[in-house]
């Protein structure tokens, strides 16, 4: 478990020495001595092994989905050769990225699922365990980083149906809530403030799901005539709505957009791809704030 020793870097041409020598050396130096289908590396004491993996991802692989995904295959393309090792590696990577720290490793979940999972079965792996892999993965496929979006089709507060494809503002942020819900009931003024103040002159469009629970319709549109959110598209969807789509076998809008919390707020841009998600209105004030400097 020793850690690989760096050499002093050499003078490059011109006299200057390579400023990426260190990380580079200590990079491709790290695994010497372990073997991925070595399966004493399982049996050691798991905050040895645990915490070299651990290092290995936070400090020296670049934070980005091809990035770890290649890393992740290279890993367990060795470990496949030993049950144990699979086991235990496959544990370890399906459990850090099932609930994402960062907004793109939603893609290194899919990826994990769809590689080693879906058509694949394990003795250690019960038919529970394998459920939850699978409905978590089924959630986050459409609404993957940089993927557009999935459309939305639902009604307004006049019974007419909107579909969020047919605006094409420079970005929209699609919101999904409740008037019921006292975080929704906070947010959503704040949000307002922020699209009348700042947001709306630079092109962005409000479009509100009202995702029905325990209110009704009439409290969603006491909360907009409220809170005069008249200039948002406001859509209303029913828990019958919501019924309907999946007894016909039709992914409902909570799962397109893994709607587990409220409010939940996405970032598109005019194409409706996903520039982020799960946002708080700080963040997508400093997203769009970085996106205008770079246009």
């Amino acid at each position: 478990m020793t850690e690989p020793e760096v050499p002093a870097a050499e003078k490059q041409p011109g006299g200057k020495y390579d400023s990426t020598f260190a990380y580079r050396y200590f990079k491709d130096h790290y695994w010497d001595g372990i073997n991925f289908w070595d399966e004493r590396n399982a049996r050691t004491p798991a905050s040895l092994f645990d915490e070299r993996l651990d290092k290995y991802y936070n400090t020296l692989v670049y934070p980005q989905a091809d990035s770890v995904i290649k890393e992740l295959d290279w890993m367990l393309g060795y470990a496949t050769n030993n049950e144990e090792m699979t086991r235990f590696l496959l544990v370890k990577f399906i459990n850090r990225y099932l609930n994402q720290k960062y907004m793109w490793e939603d893609a290194v979940y899919v990826h994990l699922y769809q590689k080693y999972f879906s058509q694949k079965e394990y003795t250690w792996l019960t038919a529970q365990g394998k459920k939850i892999i699978t409905d978590r993965a089924y959630s986050l496929m459409a609404n993957i980083m940089g993927n557009p979006a999935e459309n939305i089709s639902l009604p307004d507060t006049t019974a007419k149906m909107r579909n969020l494809y047919a605006d094409t503002a420079k970005f929209t942020i699609v919101c999904f809530w409740d008037p019921t819900c006292g975080h929704c009931r906070e947010t959503l003024p704040v949000l307002d403030s922020m699209y009348r103040g700042k947001w709306k002159a630079i092109g962005v469009k409000m479009f509100a799901v009202a995702k029905e629970t325990s209110g009704t319709k009439k409290d969603w549109l006491g909360f907009i005539s409220e809170h005069h959110l008249q200039e948002w598209t406001n859509v209303y969807y029913s828990k019958e709505e919501e019924k309907a789509r999946v007894d016909a076998g039709v992914p409902g809008y909570s799962q397109l957009y893994d709607v587990q919390t409220l409010p939940t707020v996405y970032l598109l841009d005019k194409e409706k791809r996903i520039v982020a998600k799960k946002l708080t209105w700080q963040q997508i004030d400093d997203i769009l704030q970085l996106k205008i400097k770079k246009q």
